[in-house]
């Protein structure tokens, strides 16, 4: 009984863990962080860009090389994001399926 039990408890956590509402609620909260961390990088990006841009004694130059290494660098990371939410999207729905086409052919 132990064995049956234990089986059950698994396959429990395994649908659980495949569940849309789980994945739902994980990509919230990566959302949520992820917008409180924009706001304070922008807020933070936009006091050192204000002090960098009234600041006189850096040469045009530099301040144009700043920029292109910063939307270079802004680039990549908004690429590997998109990467990232693609790969969790799609690790989601294939647990699911796999778990639904593993019920199928207990059947």
């Amino acid at each position: 009984m132990d064995f049956k039990e234990d089986q059950q408890k698994k396959d429990l956590q395994r649908i659980y863990r495949s569940s849309i509402l789980h994945c739902l609620v994980r990509r919230v909260g990566w959302i949520l962080i992820f917008i409180g961390t924009l706001i304070i990088l922008i807020h933070g990006g936009y006091k050192t860009a204000e002090s960098f841009a009234l600041d006189f004694s850096i040469t045009f130059l530099l301040k144009i090389g700043s920029l292109i290494v910063i939307g270079g660098l802004a680039t990549l990371v908004i690429s590997l994001i998109r990467f990232q939410l693609f790969s969790f999207k799609q690790e989601c729905y294939e647990e699911q399926q796999r778990f639904k086409m593993n019920t199928e052919n207990q059947s």
